[in-house]
């Protein structure tokens, strides 16, 4: 199994293009949720993470310019996950729970339809400057696939330790 982790690194932006550059159309398509086509493997991708906010003149702000997207590429074929961001408030702040306070929550989901067998699949997160690239191996039926954002450390109270406030720093990603 291939795994590449990178974050924070200046060539990320190129990688990052690169990811949400077409050089294939044919690997897969979008499949209806309850679709599940003979002699193909579905992936049920999913991927929650919480993303900072800021407070002015009695609202929360969230990120608009850029928005926040996520990057997928599975063997040079491109899609852009978009999702619609829910104010959460987990207080109190907790040092050891990474999603404690204030925050825009996104869900990112995806059904995706392709031949079984060997993909490369990459995940980027252009705001947080973060890109993995894993060679995953899918079953004929469903397959599920979760990401799970690894905050980057704060070293100042009350979020210290990891924190969505800092931003991701990396991804678990889970195929099952």
């Amino acid at each position: 199994m291939l795994c590449v982790v990178a974050s924070g690194c200046a060539n990320n932006r190129d990688l990052i293009t690169k990811t949400s550059t077409a050089t294939r159309s044919d690997v897969f398509t979008e499949a209806v949720n309850s679709d599940v086509q003979t002699a193909k493997a579905i992936i049920d991708f999913s991927f929650a993470v919480k993303s900072n906010s800021y407070y002015l003149m009695g609202t929360y702000g969230k990120h608009t310019a850029p928005p926040y997207r996520v990057h997928l590429n599975i063997d040079g074929q491109p899609i852009v996950l978009e999702a619609e961001p829910v104010l959460e408030d987990r207080s109190p702040i907790d040092s050891t729970i990474p999603e404690s306070g204030i925050g825009w929550k996104y869900q990112f989901s995806k059904r995706i339809a392709l031949a079984p067998g060997k993909h490369k699949l990459t995940i980027a997160l252009p705001i947080d400057d973060v890109i993995v690239e894993r060679e995953v191996e899918l079953r004929t039926g469903v397959n599920s696939i979760t990401v799970t954002p690894i905050y980057t450390r704060k070293n100042l109270r009350p979020y210290k330790g990891e924190n969505f406030t800092a931003g991701v720093k990396a991804l678990d990603v889970v195929v099952k």
